[in-house]
């Protein structure tokens, strides 16, 4: 009886510590870094609930841009103490650790949640007469390469979300490829390709005034907000979710305590009706997940990223 009195109390003041250091913190302002430029899809999803955030931990965070791979280095690899946070997304999570010379890997980080998940669309001219993926694949399958499509650069989730469709129907299309998703949808308003590989917050504004018409999205349903946009699915093609997703990383070690109180102030965050508005302006999808199914999602789209850039060649040894 003694000994389970003793190893109660020795497991208590272990706890201890970590408690209180939760109780206390934050008790200064966090920096949350984004490792592009303000304005992208990445900067918007972390500065939509900036001000939510704040109010819930009771302490100020500041966004602040520094762009690059070290960006993320700098953050997971520093003190695991809640005050420096980073936002990760798909290409800097499922693509850069396959690299050998990467600065980080897989586990030296903690998902804290994920923000923003946005879904990659296949578009056509408003004049196009493809109105589906159906009618597409029947093009390519009859004249392989007559399909010009265009994406962002080679390697990019644009690319490999065709590179999924070649494999799902066993057809060949020609890439067309451009340094961002605005040139590609610049392209196709011009008619200068017959697909755009680009996702649906890019896209949206022209989908409005039926300058282009969507014809294929990369989620595992139909989206409320544009509910006549068939999925790749239902279109033949067994492929769920691929496109842009932004999670929130902390340092490796990081206390539980305190992952925890940040997570529960940035799900606060994205249930908040001004959030909500903001995204839905945006164009930019909520969805929300917690530490355990972020790192699934993370895990998940790293192994997929690895099998498709193998197979391109584009994999580093």
């Amino acid at each position: 009886m003694k000994m389970l009195k003793y190893l109660i109390a020795a497991l208590v003041a272990l706890c201890l510590p970590a408690l209180a250091l939760a109780q206390a913190y934050p008790s200064k302002p966090i920096t949350l870094y984004v490792p592009f430029a303000a304005g992208g899809g990445t900067d918007l999803s972390a500065r939509m609930v900036e001000d939510a955030v704040s109010k819930n931990l009771g302490q100020k965070m500041v966004i602040v841009n520094k762009t690059g791979t070290a960006t993320i280095y700098q953050v997971v690899t520093g003190a695991p103490d809640g005050y420096n946070l980073v936002v990760g997304s798909t290409g800097n999570l499922a693509a850069v650790p396959h690299n050998p010379g990467a600065p980080y890997k897989l586990d030296d980080y903690i998902p804290v949640v994920q923000l923003t998940a946005v879904p990659a669309l296949l578009i056509t001219p408003g004049n196009s007469p493809y109105n589906n993926l159906t009618e597409v694949v029947a093009a390519a399958k009859k004249s392989p390469g007559s399909i010009k499509v265009g994406i962002s650069p080679l390697g990019s989730i644009s690319h490999l979300a065709m590179i999924q469709l070649e494999k799902a129907f066993n057809v060949k299309f020609t890439y067309i490829p451009h340094k961002s998703n605005g040139d590609v949808m610049t392209a196709v308003l011009g008619g200068h390709v017959d697909v755009g590989s680009v996702d649906i917050a890019a896209a949206a504004p022209r989908l409005a005034n039926n300058a282009v018409k969507g014809i294929a999205l990369y989620n595992p349903t139909r989206m409320p907000d544009h509910p006549n946009i068939p999925t790749v699915k239902e279109q033949g093609a067994d492929i769920g979710f691929f496109g842009f997703y932004n999670v929130i990383l902390a340092a490796k070690g990081t206390p539980e305590p305190i992952v925890a109180k940040l997570h529960e102030a940035f799900k606060k965050a994205l249930e908040d009706p001004a959030v909500i508005a903001r995204a839905k302006s945006l164009n930019i999808p909520i969805a929300y997940l917690g530490p355990r199914e972020s790192r699934q999602v993370i895990d998940q789209s790293y192994e997929t990223f690895g099998k498709l850039l193998g197979e391109l060649g584009l994999k580093k040894q």
